[in-house]
């Protein structure tokens, strides 16, 4: 007796079901934990104690000072816990120090955050201390140091902002 042709489809559904739950499975298993120490520097903004490591939150208002902490990464999205408050915040972004060389660089910059600044086109991100400019697509040229330090100075105002660091964002 020949086998039906619904039990044939039934039979393929399940198959593929089953695949499908196999890879969502192993999905939810690809998250990494990383532990860190961190430090909060500003609003949503923490820094991982002894690396040039950056963790910026969205609504995060732990006040935390080198608190052993958990950041759990997975795909694109990411939180960071606090392990002695036991809370926990979404992450936005994790920076990394980058490898730029000592120069003057011409940049076309937007402000992401509070004295973060993106510059258009290169992946890199300038980290500055009390730089009130609101730049959307502003020119600026980026004089950076032989230690990662510098200025970024807006040619339109002439703007002239400390730089901290430069830095790359990292995959979560």
């Amino acid at each position: 007796m020949a086998p039906n042709n619904s039990f044939k489809a039934l039979g393929a559904t399940m198959k593929i079901a089953a695949a499908i739950a196999l890879l969502l499975a192993s999905g939810v298993a690809c998250a990494d934990n990383y532990d860190v120490n961190v430090t909060r520097k500003d609003s949503n903004l923490y820094k991982v104690t002894g690396k040039d490591i950056f963790i910026v939150t969205r609504y995060c208002y732990e006040y935390v000072y080198s608190e052993d902490s958990v950041l759990r990464a997975s795909g694109g999205s990411g939180k960071l816990i606090f392990l002695d408050a036991g809370k926990s915040c979404d992450v936005k972004a994790v920076y990394g120090a980058s490898k730029i060389a000592a120069g003057t660089y011409k940049v076309t910059v937007s402000r992401e955050e509070d004295d973060w600044y993106e510059a258009f086109g290169t992946g890199t991100y300038i980290k500055t201390s009390a730089c009130l400019s609101l730049a959307l697509g502003e020119e600026a040229i980026l004089k950076i140091q032989a230690g990662g330090f510098g200025s970024l100075i807006f040619i339109e105002d002439e703007d002239n902002c400390m730089v901290e660091g430069v830095y790359e964002k990292l995959r979560l």
